[in-house]
């Protein structure tokens, strides 16, 4: 898969998502799911990070809680709270458990799903999907990650996000300074944005991509018993 560049990535996320569109496309794909579903939503763990103190994002709870009601398994975390996140990952993928995997953060808690997907990346675990709200200091995406949105403003906090040398996944930044209703302290918490979000973990758990890929297994060698 090739990335997108910046423009064209934007421009057709914003033509799915700001037209009537969008709702044709949420029930054709929910029906297509009830149809001939690769995955389902209770074989998708998303975890979202929130920022600074727990104070300024709470957009990420609102965001768990409906994601839960649509059948995901969704839990919500302080930004402090990613190494615990990456462990449980990666304790569950090295048992078999190999969860379609999505990451959401906001702000402080933006910048840390890039160490879980870092620290994920060294162990060979992808990521389906990381989505990041007004991340302040991103860092290039590595290879074990399929797709990545990014939602920020040049506002001063929020930055677009490069891709990592490795990268052959989608990246798309959404550049949201034009909108004046949104700021640092609230872009977590459009609805129209979190909208946005479930329809692409939709699309992403109906193509069930994180089924195609192979950790890759470090070689043993087998040692020759003498007669």
């Amino acid at each position: 898969m090739h990335r997108l560049p910046m423009k064209l990535a934007t421009v057709a996320w914003l033509i799915v998502f700001s037209t009537g569109a969008f709702a044709q496309a949420a029930q054709s794909t929910t029906a297509a799911q009830r149809g001939q579903a690769a995955a389902s939503p209770s074989q998708v763990q998303v975890d979202l990070l929130r920022g600074l103190a727990d104070v300024f994002s709470r957009g990420m709870d609102t965001l768990t809680e409906k994601l839960n009601q649509q059948g995901y398994r969704a839990r919500v975390y302080s930004t402090n709270g990613w190494q615990a996140v990456a462990h449980r990952i990666a304790d569950k993928y090295s048992r078999g458990h190999k969860d379609i995997i999505v990451i959401i953060g906001h702000s402080l808690g933006a910048n840390a799903t890039f160490d879980i997907a870092n620290q994920l990346d060294r162990q060979n675990i992808p990521i389906e999907l990381v989505v990041t709200f007004d991340a302040t200091q991103p860092q290039p995406v590595p290879k074990n990650v399929l797709h990545l949105v990014n939602f920020y403003q040049q506002n001063g906090f929020g930055k677009p996000v490069s891709a990592g040398p490795e990268f052959k996944g989608e990246l798309a930044n959404i550049d949201l300074t034009a909108d004046t209703g949104l700021s640092h302290t609230t872009i977590e918490k459009s609805p129209r944005l979190h909208l946005m979000v479930m329809k692409k973990i939709e699309d992403v758990v109906r193509k069930d991509l994180a089924n195609k890929v192979r950790a890759t297994k470090p070689k043993t060698k087998k040692h020759k018993t003498s007669a």
